[in-house]
């Protein structure tokens, strides 16, 4: 009945002429087999739907219809129909009678393809019978000639068919599978080599849309829950993908080539992940890959890729060039490039193996192997020059998938040694690409410079060391996961290609780079990361070889790799230095003129240049001849004093964490010290100096202060820490020692550096002091009979002896700057803080050389503001010495008050021998220590406290009265006040009455000299 209704529907289309009929037979035809095929004795509108049970029936029934069906649509492919215009009036164009009619068709085609659908050599020998007789028919309408197309069409069909029949009777056997797949697989083969041998008269987008829909169909007829039929299911759809391939790389299509490409990993998307369970809880189409199955098949996938990119890379691809007139943001992606076929294949690709990369889905080694399979060769087509991408797409896509994967599945040291390899080749393209823009010439690609490229790759290593240093447990390990665990090996082997990437990738380019700290900074980072992943693995030989990469790598930068900074500044200096005498020279011939002017000529950058000098001058000399000229231009170790400072971070760390300094300092100072040297070196070979922090070299300076807060951390992390256990200020006092006298070696300013180099070395030691002090861990002045331990006594003793050596070594050059009539290099406020240094960590006898010395030197340059400073702290060295001499325990208050009567009587012996400048610093000390002294010794007011105070009095009001100081006459008459305050407190305690009596007395006597020397100087104090 349904053959005999299609006769009769296309027989009227024929006798009529009617597109209308052809159509409706073509769409009807379909429909009513498709109903008779799924049913299960449905009963619609009364009508009862019986189903086909012979299967042999129903292919001969599809054989047929399908025949007549491709023949009526090839005869009337131009005529009008119902259904065109239908479309047409809804907007959606105007498809053509075959396309409108076949399409249609298919509806009911599926539903008796759907309803054999587990019987996959069945519902596929169907679909390729559908596929093989429109296929002609289509061809036909696109103008190629039916006797062409006989031979595919008409002469194998009923071979084919009647071969089927044959096998499915049992006449004859099967070989090597069922009746049904051995046709569809022929079929197939023949339809193929019909659209292979005429592709010219297809176009691009039905090839596309055709392989897409073929893959949707094969996704629906294959039930993939069984492991063979889900390999069938990868199988049929390589053939599709690998058949796209080539005739993308055929027609040089960009559309076939955009879809062979990114289509297979979208449905892996979908049907390779659980992302449906994720979304609904529910699978729709259930899946079932072998591992195997699907790491071959994704291998497969990029090796198909990779004749398109580089078929298609030279043409330009695009996919987002017909992105014209659309939203904004798709044009930004347009002219960005991220929609080129290069790097949106590879995005896809990272993205779907995110998604699909699951425990049972992909083993550990089809995980890695198509992440290196697709970094590598991408890589390789760039240093090939035949990459549309950017490099740095690559570099940081492929790193934050490779970063997620490591972080669920780890093999940290398989990641690491890819990006090392794919970093190596896409930086040296890009060295290529810079040379190129160098010599002008103008390239297509988006070349980024190769220091940019480095930091890039060099800091996403140090985050997956930083994962394995991490060392979380992984949850759900993919299969042969546990063959390469995530351990200590894995540290050791990350280590490895990490040293071996730095070494390969940074240090050959490192003189070469335009910017030298951010990938100077990303090597350290990688190097340290190393170090705390040793650390928290507990890996010992990692953590040496990360200590010895460091070295390494830093001796090799500190030595070459600021070779182009240095030149820089050679230069520049040379540069400015010509000018400076070409100008020079300009000024000689306007002089010798015989018409030159009185007018004298002002050079601006020397007067700057002059203010600089003079700022230099207090803390080194001159570096040469022309000093003014180019004396601030000055070596820049950047690279050395990242070393430095990260190898003091480092030394803190470890200090703090094991609470024992000790071998920190030792290794920090031995690093320091090379980096140091070979600084210099450098630096002294092209003639430049180091820039100085407080008259001592930068990386010096650095170095110094970094172990002093080594020995802090080590004193501050330590539990179980003694006071008489001083080893480590011996050994930061040997370690500073040592630096300072390498900073002195081969200069030819000793008597400006040497001042600055102790200086730093006594600040550094009281910073110390006061620091573990204020944690109540220490003390700031360390008496020697505090302890008879070796670990207080030897410690002790050397940090006095350096003291006085310093305080000695300090005086000598005051000494030699007098001698040699130079100038005086550190002022008042130099001298006090000096002495101050020296007094608060002494114990005792350091400080008062200190001090004596400071005062020798300040009556030399007339400085009175240095004995009232040194006034207030030389108590703290006597204090010191009767801490361990017991002759002067407890004398600290009388010392005081003899200090200060001494300075009394200084005083008014300048007034004397009129010597005024001096007056005001004896004054201010008998201020500050006879009273202060008075109520030390009692610890509380005195008779002693009232007629000291008395005695200040009398002094000051005295001297303000014949000097003609209000100020002085002022703080007498304040002090006298002061006096009878103390009295009075005296009397309401009980004093008695002969103390009020001597106080009237000495009052009387006080103010009467105060009158008589008024009368005296009447005159003057008027004018006063």
């Amino acid at each position: 009945m349904i053959g005999a209704g299609t006769l009769l529907f296309h027989g009227l289309a024929y006798l009529r002429s009617s597109g209308n009929l052809a159509s409706l037979g073509i769409a009807v035809s379909y429909l009513w087999i498709g109903l008779h095929a799924i049913s299960d004795d449905w009963l619609i509108f009364g009508i009862e739907i019986t189903p086909f049970t012979d299967e042999l029936l129903l292919f001969l029934l599809m054989f047929g219809v399908t025949g007549i069906n491709a023949v009526t649509a090839t005869k009337f492919a131009k005529a009008e129909n119902w259904f065109s215009s239908g479309f047409k009036a809804m907007g959606l164009g105007k498809p053509g009678l075959w396309s409108v009619s076949v399409g249609l068709g298919m509806i009911g085609a599926m539903l008796a393809i759907a309803s054999n659908r587990l019987e996959t050599g069945y519902a596929l020998a169907q679909l390729i019978l559908l596929l093989s007789a429109f296929t002609p028919s289509y061809l036909v309408v696109r103008g190629e000639s039916w006797q062409k197309l006989q031979r595919y069409a008409l002469w194998p069909a009923p071979i084919l068919l009647a071969i089927l029949i044959l096998m499915v009777r049992g006449v004859i056997d099967s070989p090597l599978s069922e009746p049904w797949s051995i046709y569809a697989v022929f079929s197939a083969a023949i339809t193929t080599a019909a659209i292979l041998n005429h592709q010219h008269a297809v176009s691009d987008h039905v090839l596309w849309i055709g392989s897409i829909a073929i893959v949707i169909i094969l996704t629906l007829l294959i039930p993939a829950e069984d492991v063979n039929l889900a390999r069938i299911l990868l199988s049929c759809q390589a053939i599709v993908w690998v058949g796209l391939a080539v005739l993308a790389v055929q027609r040089d299509s960009p559309s076939l080539a955009g879809t062979a490409t990114i289509a297979p990993w979208i449905w892996l998307f979908f049907f390779a992940s659980n992302l449906e369970s994720r979304l609904i809880s529910v699978e729709i189409i259930p899946t079932n890959f072998a591992e195997l199955d699907l790491s071959v098949y994704l291998i497969l996938l990029i090796l198909i890729q990779i004749p398109l990119n580089f078929k298609l890379g030279d043409s330009g691809v695009n996919l987002a060039g017909r992105l014209v007139g659309m939203s904004e943001l798709s044009a930004r992606m347009r002219d960005s490039g991220m929609m080129r076929l290069w790097n949106i294949s590879f995005i896809t690709i990272l993205l779907a193996m995110l998604f699909i990369t699951n425990p049972g889905t992909i083993p550990a080694y089809g995980m890695v192997s198509v992440m290196g399979l697709i970094l590598i060769y991408h890589s390789v087509a760039m240093r090939m020059d035949m990459h549309q991408g950017t490099p740095r797409t690559i570099i940081v896509s492929w790193s934050i998938a490779a970063l997620v994967l490591q972080w669920r599945f780890g093999f940290g040291a398989f990641w690491i040694a890819l990006l090392g390899v794919s970093s190596v080749l896409i930086i040296s393209w890009s060295e290529l690409n810079a040379k190129r823009i160098t010599e002008g010439e103008k390239i297509s690609h988006q070349a980024i410079m190769p220091g940019n490229l480095i930091t890039i790759s060099l800091g996403f290593i140090a985050v997956m060391l930083m994962l394995i240093g991490l060392n979380e447990p992984l949850n759900n390990p993919l299969t042969y996961g546990d063959k390469f665990p995530n351990d200590v090996t894995n540290l050791r082997f990350a280590s490895i290609a990490a040293i071996s990437t730095v070494g390969g990738l940074y240090l050959p380019r490192a003189s070469k780079l335009e910017k030298l700290l951010p990938s100077a900074i990303a090597s350290i980072a990688v190097l340290v990361t190393i170090g705390l992943a040793a650390v928290s693995l507990e890996d010992d030989l990692t953590l040496y070889l990360a200590g010895m990469s460091f070295v390494i790598t830093g001796a090799w930068l500190a030595a070459q790799g600021e070779i182009r900074s240095r030149m820089r500044q050679v230069s520049q200096r040379d540069e400015r230095l010509e000018k400076y005498l070409a100008r020079q020279e300009m000024q000689d011939e306007i002089k010798q003129s015989p018409s030159a002017s009185n007018i004298k000529m002002v050079d601006a950058e020397l007067l700057q240049l002059s203010e600089l000098q003079q700022q230099r001058s207090k803390r080194r000399s001159s570096s040469g001849d022309y000093d003014l000229v180019v004396g601030d231009i000055q070596h820049k170790p950047t690279i050395v004093l990242s070393f430095i400072i990260v190898t003091i971070v480092v030394g803190i760390f470890f200090a703090w964490t094991s609470g024992d300094s000790l071998p920190a300092i030792a290794v920090a100072s031995f690093i320091s010290v090379l980096f140091i040297g070979i600084a210099r070196w450098r630096a002294d070979q092209v003639n430049l100096q180091l820039p100085d922090i407080m008259g001592i070299e930068s990386p010096v300076a650095i170095t110094m202060a970094g172990l002093t807060l080594i020995q802090i951390a080590g004193r501050l992390g330590d539990a179980n820490v003694a006071l008489e256990h001083q080893w480590e200020i011996l050994v930061l006092l040997g370690a500073l020692v040592i630096l300072a006298g390498i900073s002195l070696l081969g200069r030819n300013d000793l008597g400006l550096r040497i001042p600055s180099v102790l200086e730093g070395i006594v600040l550094l030691l009281l910073i110390s002091r006061v620091l573990t002090s204020l944690m109540g861990i220490d003390r700031i002045q360390l008496s020697p009979n505090y302890s008879d331990e070796l670990s207080w006594v030897l410690p002790v003793i050397s940090l006095e002896v350096f003291l006085i050596a310093a305080v000695l070594l300090f005086e000598w050059v005051e000494s030699e700057r007098i001698k040699r009539e130079l100038g005086d290099h550190r002022g008042a406020i130099g001298r006090i803080i000096w002495a101050v240094m020296t007094i608060s960590i002494s114990f005792g006898i350091a400080g008062v050389l200190a001090a004596i010395f400071a005062l020798k030197n300040s009556l030399r340059w007339i400085q009175p503001a240095v004995p009232v400073g040194l006034a207030l702290f030389i108590p703290i060295s006597w204090n010191a010495l009767g801490g361990w001499i017991e002759v002067l325990e407890g004398t600290t208050s009388l010392f005081m008050i003899a200090l200060g009567t001494m300075a009394l009587i200084s005083a008014i012996s300048c007034v004397v021998t009129n010597k005024q400048q001096w007056v005001s610093s004896g004054l201010w000390i008998g201020h500050l220590l006879i009273p202060s002294g008075a109520f030390g010794y009692y610890q509380q007011t005195s008779v002693l406290m009232m007629v000291l105070i008395l005695a200040v009095s009398t002094t000051s009001w005295l001297i303000g009265v014949v000097t003609l100081r209000r100020g002085w006459r002022i703080f007498g008459a304040i002090d006298l006040i002061l006096a009878w305050i103390v009295a009075g407190i005296l009397m309401l305690a009980g004093g008695t009455s002969l103390m009020l009596l001597v106080m009237l007395i000495s009052t009387a006597i006080l103010l009467g000299l105060v009158t008589w020397l008024g009368q005296e100087y009447e005159e003057q104090l008027a004018n006063d």
